[in-house]
Protein backbone atom coordinates (compact mmCIF):
# COMPACT_ATOMS: atom_id res chain seq x y z
CA UNK A 1 0.00 0.00 0.00
CA UNK A 2 1.36 3.01 -0.98
CA UNK A 3 0.92 6.12 1.34
CA UNK A 4 0.32 9.36 0.14
CA UNK A 5 1.02 12.84 1.81
CA UNK A 6 -2.32 14.66 2.22
CA UNK A 7 -1.70 18.56 2.59
CA UNK A 8 -5.26 19.70 2.58
CA UNK A 9 -7.32 20.87 5.38
CA UNK A 10 -9.93 18.42 7.35
CA UNK A 11 -14.02 19.58 7.37
CA UNK A 12 -13.35 19.76 11.40
CA UNK A 13 -10.11 22.52 11.14
CA UNK A 14 -12.13 24.36 8.78
CA UNK A 15 -15.52 24.14 10.85
CA UNK A 16 -12.86 25.89 14.04
CA UNK A 17 -11.67 28.12 12.16
CA UNK A 18 -14.79 29.53 11.37
CA UNK A 19 -16.03 29.65 14.18
CA UNK A 20 -12.31 31.64 15.51
CA UNK A 21 -13.75 34.51 12.68
CA UNK A 22 -16.91 34.29 13.66
CA UNK A 23 -15.97 35.06 17.39
CA UNK A 24 -13.79 37.66 16.45
CA UNK A 25 -16.08 39.52 13.68
CA UNK A 26 -18.39 39.73 16.56
CA UNK A 27 -16.22 41.37 18.76
CA UNK A 28 -15.35 44.07 15.75
CA UNK A 29 -18.47 44.69 15.53
CA UNK A 30 -19.51 45.30 19.16
CA UNK A 31 -16.98 47.60 19.47
CA UNK A 32 -18.05 49.46 15.91
CA UNK A 33 -21.53 49.41 17.81
CA UNK A 34 -20.08 51.14 21.25
CA UNK A 35 -18.03 53.53 19.33
CA UNK A 36 -21.04 54.95 17.64
CA UNK A 37 -23.14 55.28 20.46
CA UNK A 38 -20.43 56.74 22.66
CA UNK A 39 -19.86 59.08 19.64
CA UNK A 40 -23.92 60.05 19.15
CA UNK A 41 -24.27 60.73 23.19
CA UNK A 42 -20.80 62.84 23.22
CA UNK A 43 -22.30 64.74 20.52
CA UNK A 44 -25.35 65.37 21.86
CA UNK A 45 -24.09 66.93 25.71
CA UNK A 46 -21.59 68.95 23.30
CA UNK A 47 -25.13 70.07 21.86
CA UNK A 48 -26.61 70.76 25.06
CA UNK A 49 -23.45 72.61 26.59
CA UNK A 50 -23.66 74.79 23.16
CA UNK A 51 -27.00 75.26 23.54
CA UNK A 52 -27.33 76.23 27.32
CA UNK A 53 -24.16 78.79 26.52
CA UNK A 54 -25.84 80.59 24.29
CA UNK A 55 -28.99 81.05 26.24
CA UNK A 56 -26.87 82.76 28.86
CA UNK A 57 -25.05 84.47 26.14
CA UNK A 58 -28.31 85.92 24.95
CA UNK A 59 -28.92 87.10 28.83
CA UNK A 60 -26.42 89.14 28.54
CA UNK A 61 -27.75 91.47 26.08
CA UNK A 62 -30.45 92.04 28.33
CA UNK A 63 -31.16 94.90 30.52
CA UNK A 64 -30.58 93.48 33.73
CA UNK A 65 -34.36 94.21 34.47
CA UNK A 66 -35.53 92.66 32.35
CA UNK A 67 -33.72 89.17 32.91
CA UNK A 68 -36.93 87.46 34.52
CA UNK A 69 -38.54 87.74 30.67
CA UNK A 70 -35.73 85.01 29.84
CA UNK A 71 -37.32 82.32 31.79
CA UNK A 72 -38.53 79.29 30.51
CA UNK A 73 -39.82 75.81 30.87
CA UNK A 74 -39.34 72.80 28.85
CA UNK A 75 -39.08 74.09 25.15
CA UNK A 76 -38.27 71.36 22.84
CA UNK A 77 -35.72 72.48 20.30
CA UNK A 78 -33.28 70.80 17.88
CA UNK A 79 -29.49 71.10 17.23
CA UNK A 80 -29.94 74.37 16.07
CA UNK A 81 -31.86 75.55 18.65
CA UNK A 82 -34.91 76.61 16.69
CA UNK A 83 -37.76 75.33 18.56
CA UNK A 84 -38.98 72.04 17.45
CA UNK A 85 -41.95 70.09 18.58
CA UNK A 86 -39.81 66.95 17.63
CA UNK A 87 -36.69 68.29 18.92
CA UNK A 88 -34.26 66.23 20.68
CA UNK A 89 -33.57 68.48 23.05
CA UNK A 90 -35.70 70.33 26.02
CA UNK A 91 -34.23 73.82 27.77
CA UNK A 92 -35.65 75.13 30.96
CA UNK A 93 -34.28 78.69 32.01
CA UNK A 94 -34.40 79.58 35.38
CA UNK A 95 -34.01 82.88 36.96
CA UNK A 96 -32.86 83.47 40.43
CA UNK A 97 -33.67 87.38 41.57
CA UNK A 98 -33.59 86.39 45.07
CA UNK A 99 -29.73 84.61 44.81
CA UNK A 100 -28.10 87.92 46.62
CA UNK A 101 -28.60 91.68 46.63
CA UNK A 102 -28.09 93.02 43.08
CA UNK A 103 -27.34 89.79 42.26
CA UNK A 104 -29.42 87.33 39.52
CA UNK A 105 -28.73 83.61 38.86
CA UNK A 106 -29.75 82.27 35.29
CA UNK A 107 -29.77 78.72 35.04
CA UNK A 108 -30.04 76.85 31.62
CA UNK A 109 -30.87 73.11 31.72
CA UNK A 110 -31.08 71.36 28.40
CA UNK A 111 -31.64 67.66 28.73
CA UNK A 112 -31.39 65.01 26.16
CA UNK A 113 -34.02 62.98 24.49
CA UNK A 114 -32.44 59.19 24.58
CA UNK A 115 -32.33 57.61 21.28
CA UNK A 116 -33.95 54.04 22.35
CA UNK A 117 -36.87 55.47 23.78
CA UNK A 118 -37.43 58.95 22.39
CA UNK A 119 -38.36 60.26 26.12
CA UNK A 120 -36.22 62.41 28.23
CA UNK A 121 -34.65 60.95 30.83
CA UNK A 122 -33.39 63.54 33.05
CA UNK A 123 -29.90 63.08 31.12
CA UNK A 124 -28.30 66.63 29.95
CA UNK A 125 -26.03 69.83 30.83
CA UNK A 126 -26.77 72.68 33.21
CA UNK A 127 -24.99 75.92 32.83
CA UNK A 128 -25.41 78.63 35.39
CA UNK A 129 -24.25 81.95 35.83
CA UNK A 130 -24.14 85.16 37.99
CA UNK A 131 -25.67 89.05 36.79
CA UNK A 132 -25.30 92.36 38.87
CA UNK A 133 -26.54 95.84 38.56
CA UNK A 134 -23.07 97.06 37.30
CA UNK A 135 -23.20 100.57 36.75
CA UNK A 136 -26.87 101.22 36.62
CA UNK A 137 -28.04 104.05 37.93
Amino acid sequence: MNKTNRSGMTLVEVTVALAILAFVLGGIYQLIVQAGRLGRLARDHYVAVILAQNRIERAKVFDYRDLRLLAETNVLMNANGAPDLEGRFRRTTSINTNFAPNLTEVVCTVEIKDWRTAQFAGEGERVASLFTRYLEP
